[in-house]
Formats: structure tokens, C-alpha cells, sequence
């Protein structure tokens, strides 16, 4: 076989897959089972906004742990809820934004003007933003939902003054109402007295039991898999390795790369063989969504870490130590390196979104001063390279820097 009958034939032949695409985890499916209730209770928390006598802000917090599907609870949720409004001729629009992405409120408002009003906002200051904002809203007569995923990227005052946004014509006539998304350690280190009182609903998310993870894996198997390409048993399996996580998307992913390494292998069949090699491919603890959100020179710093870690076959390391491996991979990927300042504010960060541990100790006995030690979590250095490094090509080829 030539080689470009090799691409024809890996681009048009047989495949298990239907359609690859509903295993990933930002693909939102037609139906969400198991989370009737959480769809029931959400919904009815933002009834307020279609009442003809004026709509109230609502605000709520959707938490929970990895993998449990916040995300697609919220966005499964408010787009029905909008398709119902505007059957009924109530204008609700809703907004979702990764905090990961979108890291602080000017950004976020900004690119609600520019991307979904076609408003320039450049020059204007926040509060100019809000009126211009607000008073769209009320000249349209729409109420906006938006959604912040890993809030905790914002600050507390920042998370406020939406609310407050909200609140722009006075409570009876408010015109922007905010779902917040977190997991629970955050959810915590963020919530303060003047924000908690702001909160009028908090929806705890529980980890799915062992059977509903088996019938999500049936349904999206459904939707992903040709049929003949996998068996109970098959899906059983993998409900039984993620059961202990609660983790429904470590079993998808577990799903996803099963069947991806029977495609590489053109086998027809997804056999426990290739569901055991994907296991020990797939740490629930990596969250892929998260470094694939992360900038280029977040993921050079945690390379400098991971790097450090490696070669000197240790389990933690400094802030000093790991930057100058942080400079040989800035050199390696001809990036322009930064300073010892802007290392540690994405040391900091990494550390705030779960990638790395950090703790502060005494620099040596009988010595003063504190010294933060850093290390990587609950997986193997190597694998986290290798994945960074995947990302990084991604995103220098994309031109994507920033």
C-alpha cells in the first residue's frame, strides 16, 4: 500500500467509531442521565426571571467534585431553559465562560460586548462597560444568564461586582443573573461573607454511584460506538475501575482511548485487554481540560517543574531551582523566557487549579526564613511531559502564545 492509500484508507476506513466526538469531554449530549433532579432544582431556581411583573437576578453555585458533569448539568440546562423562554417570547440569553480562558471580569465583559452585542468596549473602564451593557439589555428586553466554570480563577470582588451588575436598576427590575461552577476545596477558599450572602441557591452535585456511571457509558457508547464494537461486559468493566472515583468522565476517557487503541490495532472489538491498557493511560487526577486551558507560559512552568523533578529524581522542588529548567525549555521551544517574578505568579496559579502542590517550610535548621517547596500530585512526571509537551506543539503551531 502506498503511502497515500495509507492516509485514504486511515481516513475512510473501517472505524468502531460513529462518531468520536461524543466521548469528549466538552461535547454536551441530547439527554443527561441520572441528573433529573439537579436539571428540576436548577431550573426552578431562575422560574423568577419569566414573570411578567419583573424578572429578580438569581445566583446560584453549582459544586462539585471532578468529573460529575457541572459543566454539562449547566450548559445542558440553561440552553433548554433559554429554547422554553423563547417559545413563550421571553428573551433569555445565556453565556458561558471558562474562568480558565476568561480571568478576570474585564475580560469577560468585554467579550460579552464585542462577541455577542458587536459593542467595542476598548478604552471604556468597567463600570462604562456595565451601562453600556445593562442598558442593551433593557433596551432589548433580555435577561442574561452568564455561567463562570472554575470561578475560583476569579477573585471574590470580581465574582461581586457581576452580582452587582445584576442589580444595576434595583432588585425587582435586574437584568443579569450568575451560575457559578467550582469544585468544593475552592468553592470554600472563595466564598466570603458579602459573596455568600449573595447566593441565594447552592447545588452540591454528588459522584455518581457505580450504576449510574454504567448507564452513562451505555448511552454514550450508543451515540460514539458502532454496536457490535463492544459488549455489557466491556462497559461493566469500566464502570467497575471508575466506581471508586465517582468519576464518570475517567470512565469515558477510559471508553474513548479503549476503543481508539482497537482502531490503531484494526480490530473490530473493544476487548478487556485494550479497556486494562487504557487504565493505565488515563489519571483521573491529570484533568486534560484544565492543562489544555492553560497558556503557554503556564505550561513552560510546569514543564521547568516537572523537568526538575525528573532529573533529580526527587519529589519536590523550589521556586529557584525549577526556573532555571523553566529557562532551558523557554530556549528549547524558542518562547521568550520571563522573569523570577512572573514564574512564581504561574507557579502560584498552576497551584490553584490543582496541577501542582505547594507547601512552606523552614529553609534549614537554624536558619530563618520559609521557603515554598513544590511538587507534582498523584502522577507520574513522565506522563505529564509527555502530555504538556503534546499541548505545547499544539498550541505553538496554532501561533496560540498567549
Amino acid at each position: 500500500m502506498s503511502g497515500y492509500d495509507r492516509v485514504i484508507d486511515s481516513m475512510f476506513g473501517k472505524s468502531i467509531f460513529k462518531s468520536e466526538s461524543t466521548l469528549f469531554p466538552e461535547f454536551v449530549p441530547p439527554e443527561l442521565p441520572t441528573r433529573d433532579r439537579e436539571i428540576t432544582r436548577l431550573v426552578k431556581n431562575f422560574r423568577s426571571l419569566l414573570g411578567k411583573e419583573g424578572s429578580f437576578s438569581v445566583n446560584v453555585a453549582i459544586v462539585g467534585q471532578p468529573g460529575i458533569g457541572k459543566t454539562a448539568l449547566c450548559k445542558y440546562t440553561m440552553k433548554h431553559f433559554a429554547e422554553a423562554a423563547s417559545s413563550r417570547n421571553i428573551n433569555v440569553k445565556f453565556l458561558y465562560y471558562n474562568c480558565h480562558s476568561f480571568r478576570s471580569k474585564t475580560a469577560i465583559l468585554r467579550n460579552i460586548l464585542s462577541e455577542h452585542f458587536r459593542i467595542q468596549s476598548r478604552g471604556f473602564s468597567d463600570e462604562e462597560i456595565l451601562d453600556m451593557l445593562v442598558k442593551r439589555l433593557s433596551r432589548e428586553d433580555m435577561r442574561l444568564i452568564i455561567a463562570l466554570d472554575e470561578a475560583n480563577m476569579l477573585n471574590s470582588d470580581d465574582i461581586l461586582s457581576i452580582f452587582h451588575a445584576g442589580e444595576y436598576f434595583g432588585s425587582e427590575q435586574s437584568l443579569i443573573s450568575t451560575i457559578i461552577i467550582s469544585r468544593p476545596i475552592e468553592w470554600r477558599s472563595l466564598l466570603n461573607v458579602p459573596l455568600s450572602g449573595h447566593i441565594h441557591d447552592q447545588l452540591d452535585v454528588p459522584g455518581y454511584t457505580r450504576d449510574q456511571i454504567l448507564e452513562i457509558l451505555e448511552y454514550r457508547a450508543n451515540l460514539a460506538l458502532v454496536p457490535t464494537s463492544y459488549s455489557d461486559d466491556t462497559l461493566n468493566l469500566i464502570a467497575d475501575i471508575s466506581a471508586p472515583s465517582q468519576n464518570a468522565r475517567l470512565g469515558l476517557e477510559i471508553l474513548y482511548r479503549g476503543g481508539k487503541n482497537a482502531d490503531l490495532k484494526l480490530e473490530s472489538f473493544i476487548s478487556a485487554e485494550y479497556i486494562r491498557a487504557a487504565k493505565a493511560d488515563v489519571y483521573p487526577e491529570l484533568r486534560r481540560d484544565v492543562l489544555e486551558e492553560l497558556r503557554v507560559q503556564e505550561l513552560l512552568s510546569i514543564m521547568g517543574v516537572a523537568r526538575k523533578l525528573k532529573a533529580e529524581g526527587s519529589t519536590s522542588t523550589t521556586i529557584d531551582e525549577s526556573y532555571e529548567d523553566y529557562l532551558l525549555s523557554c530556549e528549547e521551544y524558542e518562547i521568550e523566557s520571563r522573569g523570577k517574578s512572573t514564574f512564581r505568579a504561574a507557579i502560584e496559579t498552576l497551584h490553584k487549579v490543582g496541577m501542582l502542590g505547594k507547601s512552606v517550610g523552614p529553609i534549614a535548621q537554624g536558619k530563618r526564613g520559609r521557603r515554598a517547596q513544590i511538587t507534582i500530585l498523584d502522577i507520574p512526571v513522565s506522563v505529564l511531559l509527555e502530555r504538556i509537551e503534546t499541548i505545547l506543539k499544539k498550541k505553538i503551531g496554532e501561533n496560540n502564545l498567549d
